[in-house]
């Protein structure tokens, strides 16, 4: 029992580091990217994420910096695979942006 208690407790300060890390969202008001931890991102939010940048959450890939569209997404905390995956954003939705 005890044991249990000390992962959760484990647990919930890795999930309390994890939310109190900083992204970098687009701010309309602002028309720039601000700093904003992750536990206040809200859907529809556009964040930029650079090389090795680590992401807790689910993401839509709008643009790459690659002229394919394509990078590299890393899931072993997903799903304990370490093979990085190859995604591709929209070629329409890429242009827009």
């Amino acid at each position: 029992m005890i044991k249990d208690a000390f992962e959760d407790y484990r647990r919930a300060k890795s999930d309390r580091d994890e939310n109190d890390s900083i992204a970098s969202v687009y701010s309309p008001e602002q028309q720039e990217f601000v700093d904003t931890p992750w536990k206040d991102i809200k859907c529809g939010n556009i964040v930029k994420l650079t090389d090795e940048k680590y992401c807790p959450a689910d993401l839509v890939i709008l643009k790459t910096s690659d002229p394919k569209g394509e990078c590299y997404i890393e899931t072993k905390n997903l799903d304990g695979e370490t093979n990085l995956k190859l995604k591709t954003s929209e070629k329409e939705v890429a242009e827009k942006y």
